[in-house]
């Protein structure tokens, strides 16, 4: 992997760089080591897992290395992480991460899965902002709350594929079809295609929140959910992907994938 941080309480992370991890750690202990043979190690932590990480070629690269990397250290480092077996396995980052098949497999409730869950609860109002923000539609209170009611019914912290550093991405995925009538939406672009959908459906308020057309009689549902997790990793740089599917329902007719889109988030 390409990047670290070096407290498993962090929430933030950096690339790796010789010099930047020299002045965040200012080459003192518990990060900079000695082995029993009188070997430098240096060491950091997983984003992804909170696993111990040791940096390779920090100072001398290995031949056919063009930059410094980081790898799981299988054994706990005191002062910087205990090693979570379960956690390595699951992380993306790992040689031996479980490949996502595209079900919402669970994995079992460990110290990853607590830390995940006190990370939502601590920063929710941050991951609802960023959620309105990258997505073009305003999550207000009353939206909110059903994301988390069904989130919690689905054990979202439990999810195979969740981490530390995808916590609002997999919220959202977990949160299953949610309804978004009567709320705005901030993307244009999005605003335009779930109008031009609707065949006249849909009518918009002043303040950009999507209403139903008064002259339409029949019964109106326009729903959000997402889809098509995917993890992928190219060299040590992860990507994550999903879709995001809306569709607008009436009681005359059944319920299609009217717009479509991808989020690509790099990690």
């Amino acid at each position: 992997m390409n990047i670290y941080k070096l407290d498993v309480t962090e929430r933030n992370w950096w690339s790796l760089d010789k010099d930047d991890y020299e002045q965040r750690t200012a080459r003192r202990p518990p990060w900079y080591k000695v082995s029993d043979e009188g070997k430098p190690l240096y060491f950091a932590v997983c984003p992804a897992c909170n696993n111990p990480i040791q940096i390779i070629g920090l100072y001398k690269l290995p031949s056919n290395i063009t930059a410094p990397y980081a790898k799981h250290y299988s054994k706990p480092v005191p002062r910087v992480g205990i090693y979570d077996r379960d956690a390595y396995n699951w992380c993306p980052y790992s040689e031996h991460s479980k490949k996502n098949s595209g079900t919402k497999n669970k994995r079992s409730e460990g110290l990853l899965s607590r830390q995940i869950l006190e990370l939502l609860i601590l920063h929710f109002d941050k991951i609802i902002w960023m959620l309105s923000n990258v997505t073009g539609i305003s999550i207000n209170e009353k939206l909110a709350v059903e994301m988390l009611h069904q989130y919690r019914k689905e054990e979202g912290w439990l999810y195979s594929h969740a981490t530390l550093m995808n916590v609002p991405w997999i919220f959202a995925y977990m949160t299953d079809h949610q309804d978004i009538l009567f709320k705005k939406i901030k993307d244009p672009v999005l605003h335009q295609s779930i109008i031009s959908k609707s065949d006249g459906k849909i009518h918009t308020k002043e303040n950009g929140m999507i209403i139903k057309n008064p002259s339409c009689e029949n019964y109106l549902d326009i729903g959000i959910y997402y889809t098509n997790h995917s993890i992928s990793l190219s060299g040590h740089e992860l990507t994550e992907k999903m879709d995001m599917v809306i569709n607008i329902k009436d009681s005359v007719s059944p319920p299609k994938r009217d717009i479509q889109k991808d989020h690509h988030f790099r990690l």
